[in-house]
Parts: structure tokens; sequence; C-alpha cells
């Protein structure tokens, strides 16, 4: 077995109204955009979705919305990287009969 590592970002979003959402992306692209929509859909003020999710505007309008309830709001965004097993497939070629 030879080893690989890849890249996978967490978003963990709450309030304490209900359960933590928790999403697991393959990009921080896709986890930046995924925690612009959690906060753009508990805020009032910030429906229109402008440009594509930039991780300095998302991280200050979750401020925003955190600091409205600090003791029970929350987000987090991480990266991780995991390392997977990859199987030694066709590591010996067998010639194949005419």
């Amino acid at each position: 077995m030879t080893y690989d590592a890849v890249s996978a970002y967490t978003v963990l979003f709450g309030d304490g109204e209900g359960p933590a959402a928790v999403s697991v992306h393959g990009s921080a692209d896709e986890a930046w955009a995924a925690l612009d929509t959690l906060v753009r859909g508990r805020s009032r003020r910030w429906r229109s979705r402008p440009a594509p999710a930039d991780e300095q505007r998302v991280t200050e309008l979750a401020e925003r919305w955190r600091r409205a309830d600090p003791e029970r709001r929350y987000w987090h965004v991480a990266p991780h990287r995991l390392r997977v097993t990859i199987p030694a497939i066709a590591a010996t070629r067998t010639p194949r009969p005419a």
C-alpha cells in the first residue's frame, strides 16, 4: 500500500437554537462559499449575494453575525490534511495473451 494526502475543509456553524451545521468540502473556496451561504441565510441584512465568496469578506460578515450574540453564535472553518491509503493496483504489468 502507498499513502497520499488529500485536503478537506470543515465548516462548523451554530447559533444555539438547534443542532450545529457541519459540512465537509474539498476546497477552501467551497468551504468559504458554504459559510457565506449559512451566514446570509441567518441574516436579513445580507440576503443579496455579491461576487464569489472571498475569505476576508465572509470572515467579516460571520464575525458581525456572531457579535450580535457571542455567547450562543459560533462559526469555524478548519483545513485538514487526510492521509489515505492507495492500493497498489497494476503495480506489476503482466503481458496479455494475444
